[in-house]
């Protein structure tokens, strides 16, 4: 039976290391050879620190913790050419019940780990084309059926197209709730690169350690906690196709210089390596900050701005627009009556008030909106259904008021929409206190929705002492 202990050794597939209680190799089967590198000449004899020293995995542990606690143990290394290994010991006991050997199983996992890895990169590839395949699915088509009734919006979507077409780097512009991302995801369902993955990134939400090695990865070992293989990052997945960089105005300045050099070169260098990679991705940025006026500050790089400006798409608020307001209300109710298979309508009169809202959150306050409204009601949506901030009557300004055709109120002034006098006028009052009332609402609504008495006075055309000083007058002060 002995001089059969050797093939039979050899026939397990896991590498075995048979030592003494004191560590001292006394069996090695050719799996283990192949292993190490290490013939079983060179093995046998040899003691565990020995071996540790001579650059194989760690099995110096393992035996005396064997030894001393009578029990199995394992352990998981890293080889110095990278390889990961699981150590598996168990022990052999005297009939007394002494440990007298230690039989150690080692088993290259590598490929495993490599395959875990894999496997992981595909299934974000997976959820990415599902998202698309959603996308795709949610918006009836993309491009094709995209509503635009407002003339700057067919505008846009002609330059949409033309951009579309290109490689070139995209930045699009516009306030929160817009459809950034949307008119993201059109720019590349309408490009040569619709086949590949749109890789969406959120600047603002990625801490600002972890952005560079999300971005581009990271090498072997590059920091404390890293995988010992390394990790592609959102470019390297977005390869051949589209990376959606979202928010860009949130990215750190020092991330800024990086992404210009990949831009201007198309190569990154993941964290921790010495060598750039080539790279095939289309890039397009958005933000709602004013990117052009922080580049004169600072607080953004103006030379990434100049590059970042190459096709710019500016998608105006839905208050410019009115004419697509009630088209998108009602593309929102079929699709969300669709989806929750409940038929809905719109009364005349919240088709009305739909048509007069202000909007401030914009496409996406419509759609929430709807998809509420569907959700909670039952046949006819009513006025009564409405939020209460959407009810309150309103009262036509003045053009004058108003800031004249393209005005302030035009172009992102408060909503005309505000509590209503009676209809019949109290004459007893004089003319001078009703028009001061009337200034001193519309100053504050004013306020409340640009956020900050300087901004209301930029973009009302007033200075900040000429509000104040209104509206001390007409509060009686």
């Amino acid at each position: 039976m002995a001089r059969h202990l050797d093939a039979i050794l050899d026939s397990i597939e896991d590498g075995v290391f048979i030592a003494n209680r004191d560590g001292y190799a006394l069996k090695v089967n050719a799996a283990y050879e192949q292993l190490t590198g290490m013939s079983k000449a060179e093995l046998i004899g040899k003691n565990v620190e020995e071996l540790k020293k001579a650059g194989l995995f760690n099995l110096a542990p393992i035996t005396p913790e064997i030894v001393a606690t009578g029990r199995p143990a394992s352990s998981i290394q890293v080889t110095r050419d990278n390889r990961s290994m699981t150590i598996d010991g168990k022990p052999v006991r005297d009939p007394d019940g002494t440990v007298s050997l230690v039989v150690l199983y080692a088993r290259d996992i590598t490929l495993m780990a490599r395959m875990r890895e894999r496997i992981s990169r595909q299934q974000e590839l997976i959820e990415t084309y599902q998202h698309q395949m959603d996308f795709f699915i949610r918006e009836g088509g993309g491009i094709t059926n995209f509503i635009a009734e407002n003339s700057a919006m067919k505008r846009l979507m002609d330059l949409l197209r033309r951009v579309a077409a290109t490689d070139a780097v995209a930045l699009v512009l516009g306030e929160t709730g817009v459809g950034k991302e949307l008119f993201a995801r059109m720019i590349h369902e309408a490009s040569p690169r619709r086949e590949k993955p749109f890789v969406k990134v959120d600047c603002a939400s990625i801490p600002e350690n972890l952005i560079e090695s999300e971005l581009f990865g990271y090498a072997p070992g590059a920091f404390t906690g890293a995988h010992p293989k390394g990790r592609v990052g959102f470019f390297e997945m977005a390869e051949g196709g589209t990376i959606f960089l979202d928010e860009i105005g949130e990215m750190p300045l020092l991330l800024q210089s990086k992404l210009l050099r990949v831009l201007q070169d198309r190569e990154l260098t993941p964290v921790g390596s010495s060598r750039a990679r080539k790279t095939d991705v289309r890039v397009i940025a958005a933000t709602n900050r004013n990117l052009e006026a922080e580049a004169r500050v600072g607080t953004f790089r103006s030379d990434l701005f100049f590059r970042l400006r190459v096709a710019v798409l500016e998608i105006p608020p839905l208050r410019d627009r009115p004419d697509d307001i009630l088209p998108l209300a009602r593309l929102f109710l079929q699709r969300f009556g669709a989806r929750y298979r409940k038929r809905a309508a719109f009364s005349l009169e919240v088709e009305r008030v739909l048509a007069h809202y202000n909007w401030p959150g914009n496409v996406r306050e419509l759609e929430n909106l709807i998809e509420g409204l569907v959700i909670t009601c039952d046949g006819e949506i009513a006025a009564d259904d409405l939020p209460t901030a959407m009810r309150v009557k309103e009262c036509p300004l003045p053009a004058a008021a108003m800031g004249g055709p393209g005005g302030a109120m035009a172009t992102g002034g408060p909503s005309p929409a505000a509590s209503c006098p009676d209809a019949t006028p109290d004459w007893d009052r004089p003319y001078k206190d009703v028009l001061a009332a009337f200034e001193h609402d519309y100053l504050e609504r004013a306020i409340a929705h640009f956020g900050t008495v300087g901004e209301a006075a930029r973009r009302l055309g007033l200075d900040r002492t000429t509000i104040f000083r209104k509206m001390k007058k007409a509060s009686g002060e």
